[in-house]
């Protein structure tokens, strides 16, 4: 019984396509409106926190900002959007 009813779960999966589902996030920046940061993963979360990573970075190595700047701009990255592919 437990066989059949996996079985009948693992093709459920493979037919609804959600088995291979990718997701596309967003990342920007409230205080610098140029930023506009892609990442895809297979599972959500891990997509959501590389792209905020992603902006993370990007202000965290510049060399031109005092610290409390860069905290700022690291403060101001938001998830924009999240999309399942």
């Amino acid at each position: 019984m437990k066989k059949l009813f996996s079985t009948i779960l693992v093709l459920g999966l493979l037919l609804s396509g959600n088995a291979y589902a990718e997701w596309l996030v967003i990342v920007k920046n409230k205080v610098d409106e140029n930023i506009f940061i892609k990442r895809t993963k297979i599972i959500e979360e891990d997509a959501v926190n590389t792209a905020l990573e992603g902006c993370w970075v990007m202000y965290r190595n510049r060399e031109d900002l005092k610290k409390k700047k860069k905290i700022e701009l690291m403060e101001a990255c938001y998830v924009f959007s999240v999309i399942e592919q």
